[in-house]
């Protein structure tokens, strides 16, 4: 389990998100009005460990509503899906457009983003993380970035990922952690090292670990108090 330093955020990497946005940019249209990225540490984790996949390789991206990473994905594999609950996403964004709902300037409505990113190469599915509608082995790479924080049943979120990786295949998660953990409440959580000690333990973790560093530098989401950003690789068995 690798946690966020701010010191890693190198030329490197700055050179890898620059890539990416120019590449989705390049594949949406130069003049698509809605933010295309909101990530980066934990962006460039997943691109990483994405580098060995191979071009044919079955690929879910989950939780991706108004995300673009499946797009930049489709310029280099050929099977990619993405994935999040589209139903309750298409009737929020329209409350939103009728104005029942609070407008998000970096939101971009449900159907400019399903044509957008289908446009692109990219399967769209409406799945439910904790019952996945899939068979067994059914993808190589699967990725949950920043997502598994807004799912109340994550043991079971994380049991359903594994169970649809096929052998030999990576989960690639993110998500956030703070000294003081947060329990589930509108929509989100924070972890606490221990819990995420917890919840992976099942797993076959292949990814670098350190140590976390709360740190006011290394902080997230200007939130005013200490979260970080967590990246776990687990490598399926053969």
């Amino acid at each position: 389990m690798k946690f966020f330093r701010r010191s890693e955020l190198t030329t490197a990497y700055q050179a890898q998100l620059a890539h990416y946005d120019e590449t989705v940019a390049t594949a949406v249209g130069l003049d698509y009005p809605y933010q295309l990225r909101m990530r980066d540490w934990e962006l460039c984790q997943v691109l990483t460990a994405m580098g060995s996949a191979g071009r044919d390789d079955r690929i879910l991206d989950t939780g991706s509503f108004n995300t673009y990473l499946g797009v930049y994905l489709a310029r280099q594999y050929s099977r990619v899906t993405v994935s999040d609950l589209l139903g309750s996403r298409c009737i929020k964004s329209l409350l939103r457009k009728i104005g029942l709902a609070p407008f998000k300037s970096t939101e971009a409505c449900y159907f400019k983003w399903t044509r957008t990113v289908k446009k692109a190469g990219v399967a769209v599915r409406s799945l439910d993380l904790t019952q996945l509608a899939c068979s067994n082995a059914s993808f190589d790479r699967v990725i949950a970035l920043s997502v598994i924080e807004h799912v109340p049943a994550v043991e079971r979120t994380l049991a359903e990922m594994f169970r649809v990786l096929a052998p030999g295949g990576k989960l690639l998660v993110t998500t956030d952690c703070s000294p003081k953990p947060m329990p589930y409440h509108k929509g989100v959580r924070y972890f606490s090292t221990a819990e995420l000690e917890q919840i992976f333990a099942p797993y076959p973790v292949t990814s670098a670990r350190n140590e976390p560093d709360f740190s006011p530098e290394n902080w997230c989401y200007n939130l005013g108090h200490p979260v970080v950003t967590a990246f776990v690789e687990i490598s399926k068995p053969c």
